[in-house]
Formats: structure tokens, sequence, C-alpha cells
């Protein structure tokens, strides 16, 4: 690849990156207003929630589309690494310990100044979802599906083939994906899904497995809602 080639496709690969950033901030700070502008409600129930989450797949087909026709190559750039089951269990465990040595830590002292709280807006989507189990496992499916394939899979490979720094990569795509838990109005619900972008970016750039990083995310959420949920 030549320097004039290499220059454009870091252009393009830049122009990508800020808006898909651009398009989350949109998704996340008006998409709620849009949502109930279509229900023709204000109250947030099972409607509501499949809708939003039919937004992040929506977004992921448009981040699929811009890198097959703007930026002329695949959505994962980064060639896939195949292993073996007991290989695939290895990992899991290991992301799943290395998560709890690290939140542990920072936890302990947000729990001292009681800023471990849970949102009116988390408790309202707990208190549908507890209702709603089929919705439960899509809300879990879509967050490990979409939101791995755009920060982990399209913007941390991008941030290093543009940045040439894989730790600088790795934070990048990690801070916008904490922040994109800002809606749920606690600092802990943002601290929280940083640490865990921060592991899972660290392991994709690794390991170089996208369907590692998205089963890690859809336990990780599928199991802590059902925790959460109180049986009737």
């Amino acid at each position: 690849m030549d320097s004039s080639t290499q220059k454009q496709q870091k252009k393009d690969m830049l122009y990508g990156s800020i808006s898909i950033l651009v398009l989350l901030i949109i998704v996340m700070s008006m998409g709620r207003r849009l949502i109930y502008f279509i229900l023709g409600s204000t109250t947030m129930n099972g409607t509501f929630i499949l809708i939003a989450e039919l937004f992040y797949w929506f977004s992921l087909l448009f981040i699929w589309f811009y890198a097959l026709k703007i930026e002329k190559q695949n959505l994962l750039i980064w060639l896939e690494t195949r292993y073996g089951f007991w290989m695939h269990i290895r990992i899991i465990l290991s992301i799943f310990g290395i998560i709890f040595l690290i939140a542990i830590p920072v936890m302990i002292p947000l729990n001292y100044f009681h800023l471990i709280k849970e949102s009116a807006k988390a408790t309202e989507l707990r208190t549908i979802l507890q209702a709603n189990r089929p919705l439960l496992f899509f809300a879990a499916l879509t967050a490990g599906v979409t939101e791995e394939f755009i920060f982990r899979g399209y913007l941390l490979p991008r941030f290093e083939f543009i940045f040439s720094n894989s730790y600088a990569a790795i934070i990048l795509s990690s801070v916008p994906f904490g922040l994109l838990h800002l809606g749920y109005g606690t600092l802990s619900q943002v601290v929280g899904p940083l640490i865990i972008g921060l592991v899972l970016g660290y392991y994709y750039w690794k390991f170089r497995n996208i369907a590692i990083v998205i089963i890690c995310h859809f336990l990780w959420d599928f199991i802590s809602l059902s925790l959460t949920i109180k049986p009737h």
C-alpha cells in the first residue's frame, strides 16, 4: 500500500469513526424522545425497549454499509483467529476474572461515598424486563452483538490504524462505550461499562476473535439483569 492510498484510507476511517460516534450521540440523546413520538406516549414499556434495541441494529447496519461502500473493506478489518471450544471457555473465564479484579477496588470507594446507586431509568427498565423474559434475552443479545461489533469490531482496529497505538485505540474505543451508558444517570453505571469496555477491548486486540467478546458481553448483561430481577 503506497503512502497516498494509506493516507486516504486513514482519512476514510477517521471520518467513519467520527460519524459513528456522532450517530451514537444522536441515538443516545434524541432516541428516547423519537421513540416516544413514534408511540404517541411518554411511558416506557416493552414496545419502547424493542424499538430502542432495533435502533442499535440499524446503527450497526449503517456502519457495515459505510465500511463496505465508502472504505471499500469489511466491517472487521482484523483477520479472525479461530480457537477450540475449551480455549474459548478459558478466555471467557479469564475475561470475567479480570473484570472482577479491576471492578472490585474501583467500586469499593464509589460505594463508600454512596455513588453506587440505581437510577430511576434503570429501575424502570428492570421492572419491564421482569415481566418479559424474551425481551430481556433480546436486549442482552442486542447489546452483546451490536455494541461489540461497533466499539470493538469497528472502532478499535481503525483507531489503531489511524493513531498507530494499540493501547490508545483500546482506550479511545472504550470511553465512548462507557459514556453510552450515561443515559442511566449515575456514575457507577458509566464506570462499570468503561471497565468492561477496556477489558473486552484488550482481549479483542490480543486474541482477534469477535465471537469471544460478544459472548462475554451477552452473558454479563443477561446474568446481571437476571440476578437483579426478583421472581413474582
